[in-house]
């Protein structure tokens, strides 16, 4: 059942990604943000209630493997940008992100969605490792939208630098709110990170009585935690506009690097799920 409200969310998602697009081809037609807008927010609740639905015929266990944490990046993916559209009013930013929701959501779409085979262990602590998993994929989804606004400055940026007054320059935002925007998104998920990488030092020092293990799943999110720690210093140490987008590009990349090498070998991680 869930795997049909899934497929019935990225049909919204494709009608959003849409009319988005139409906008930022056409900013005369205001119409079209709007229905991107409003069909963006009935995708989200529509993914809402497959992602419980999900839980229900699971119990849970199925957003613990790599299908189930792309079903639940599409979902925070959405919801962090109909947030950020109601703080910052930027729909040009809905072209990016919602192919963005779809590149994520439709690989989980075919198949058939199961259970993991997780530790046992780490299912007496389900959870306090299921917000554990919410909350890291939250400050996933955080980086990517930051990635996704670093391209848009440096697209914006070599308009400015040609002299290419044309339609592209005048679709983007300035480089000035740009480079703000990107700055408190990677900010943000930073903090979002931290939480995430605290919530699983509970739940290592729960299951294996230690918190670290040198297990490469907590190697890699030390690691993720530290790069973006690094961004957030380095902001403050006066880095800005291009260096500090082709920094953002190069860490988001380097995130998807490492969370597809260790989704290529599940049994590595001591926990026993495929989940990143």
């Amino acid at each position: 059942m869930s795997i049909q409200v899934l497929r019935l969310a990225a049909l919204l998602y494709a009608g959003a990604a849409a009319a988005y697009v139409v906008f930022f081809a056409r900013p005369r037609h205001v119409r079209a943000a709007t229905i991107g807008g409003a069909l963006l927010a009935v995708a989200f609740l529509v993914h809402a209630i497959g992602i419980g639905l999900g839980c229900k015929e699971f119990g849970g266990t199925e957003f613990f493997t790599q299908r189930g944490s792309l079903v639940l990046l599409g979902w925070l993916l959405a919801g962090a940008y109909l947030v950020m559209q109601r703080l910052y009013g930027l729909p040009t930013v809905g072209a990016f992100v919602t192919p963005l929701v779809l590149v994520v959501l439709v690989p989980t779409l075919f198949g058939q969605p199961g259970q993991s085979e997780v530790d046992p262990d780490f299912i007496r602590s389900r959870w306090l490792l299921q917000a554990h998993i919410a909350v890291a994929v939250l400050g996933v989804a955080l980086f990517a939208i930051a990635a996704l606004v670093a391209v848009m400055y440096l697209l914006q940026e070599r308009e400015v630098k040609g002299k290419h007054f044309g339609a592209l320059f005048s679709r983007l935002p300035s480089l000035e709110s740009l480079d703000r925007l990107n700055q408190r998104l990677v900010r943000a998920g930073f903090l979002v990170f931290t939480v995430a990488l605290l919530a699983g030092t509970l739940v290592a020092s729960q299951v294996w009585k230690r918190a670290w293990e040198w297990d490469p799943q907590q190697v890699r999110a030390l690691l993720v935690w530290i790069l973006y720690g690094a961004l957030v210093q380095v902001r403050h140490l006066g880095w800005h506009g291009r260096r500090f987008a082709l920094m953002t590009i190069a860490g988001f990349a380097l995130l998807v690097g490492s969370w597809a090498a260790l989704g290529a070998f599940p049994g590595a991680t001591r926990h026993g799920g495929t989940y990143q």
